[in-house]
């Protein structure tokens, strides 16, 4: 694991360690490795944890004096549950399986009292291009006042500084722009009709296709033409439309027959 670990040391002019960097990126963990915080918890300031497959942040109420943390492309969805960091100002879970933003708020408000950093593109609860192709901008800025209400103290939002004008908006109709979370409903399987198979007799149909000639309302008598060159008469009222075999196909590349079709061929 150390092979694979970077630690960055900031040391005061008489050499105490003032803040430690921890980044663990991409190794395809699921959760925080214990030994991480048994070994450099205390000392640790900033801990990044990016492109992994974390799941679970257990383990990092091993980290009591965190103040930037950085999660980003992890599997992170709406059963996380975060711990009390009360130094925390920076975190970032861009990228993940969020879809619940109410929750994910309650979060923040009730064990994260100090963050003033806060960024969650790329999952379902932030309604940007990235994650939320079908919304557009006005979506995200109903998004943006909400969150600004719930977190007053945030100075900065996903990709952008909080402007003073937000944060006046959000004081005054920021609760209204409250989301609301629509799940889909569940997709059922679309029944597709068995595929049609091609006889070659002459006068004959396609498969599953009743044939002209055992078909009542496809006789001569009735008024209805017969698509095997014979004809009869053609009776407005009681024509209901027929089926029949096409004799000939066009092999061409490109269909320009339509060009010398006549009125009176219609």
């Amino acid at each position: 694991m150390t092979a694979h670990l970077c630690i960055t040391t900031y040391r005061s002019p008489h050499n105490e360690v003032l803040k430690l960097e921890l980044c663990f990126v991409g190794q395809d963990c699921q959760r925080v490795p214990s030994i991480l915080g048994a070994t450099y918890g205390l000392q640790t300031k900033r801990l990044d944890l990016s492109y992994n497959a974390i799941r679970s942040l257990d383990g990092l109420d091993k980290f009591p004096y965190l103040e930037e943390l950085i999660l980003d492309n992890n599997n992170l969805d709406d059963s996380v549950v975060l711990p009390r960091l009360d130094t925390l100002h920076t975190l970032s879970l861009n990228k993940n399986k969020v879809t619940d933003l109410e929750r994910l708020l309650d979060q923040l408000c009730e064990r994260l009292p100090n963050l003033r950093y806060l960024s969650l593109l790329g999952n379902r609860a932030c309604p940007d291009q990235l994650s939320c192709p079908e919304k557009d901008e006005r979506d995200y800025r109903l998004y943006r006042l909400y969150v600004l209400h719930r977190l007053p103290r945030l100075k900065f939002l996903d990709s952008r500084g909080v402007r003073r004008g937000e944060v006046r908006e959000a004081n005054k109709r920021g609760a209204l722009a409250r989301p609301v979370v629509v799940t889909p409903p569940p997709t059922t399987p679309t029944q597709t009709s068995p595929p049609l198979a091609r006889t070659g007799g002459k006068g004959e149909v396609e498969k599953g296709r009743p044939s002209p000639s055992a078909s009542p309302s496809a006789s001569p008598s009735q008024g209805h033409k017969v698509m095997n060159g014979s004809s009869g008469t053609t009776s407005s009222r009681t024509h209901t439309g027929q089926y029949g075999v096409r004799k000939y196909r066009y092999l061409g590349q490109h269909s320009e027959g339509n060009r010398f079709i006549t009125d009176q061929a219609l």
